[in-house]
């Protein structure tokens, strides 16, 4: 089990580290950046309906206009993890709904 777990979390590494989201939005006029570097972190998500991202911009049922949204962090060596049912961990994310 312990090997799943493993597993999973370097699965989600992959899938969110450094990721830009747009789910149901209208963005117009906008600039989105994600300029966001990240070495040696653990990112995990543990549980039904849990999220963990590093370094990510994230916009979800949301509408953005006219507006500059910048992820520039700097995430080196941290531990992101969300443990739980419907629980969610950011680093260095921002996160917009």
């Amino acid at each position: 089990m312990k090997t799943f777990y493993t597993v999973a979390a370097l699965a989600l590494v992959v899938a969110f580290s450094g990721a830009v989201h747009a789910e149901g939005s209208k963005i117009k006029k906008s600039t989105l950046i994600n300029a966001s570097q990240n070495s040696g972190n653990l990112n995990a998500a543990i549980g039904k309906n849990s999220r963990a991202n590093t370094g990510s911009i994230s916009v979800k049922g949301s509408k953005v206009e006219k507006s500059t949204v910048i992820n520039a962090s700097s995430n080196n060596g941290n531990l992101n993890a969300a443990i739980g049912k419907n629980s969610t961990a950011n680093t260095g994310s921002v996160d917009i709904q």
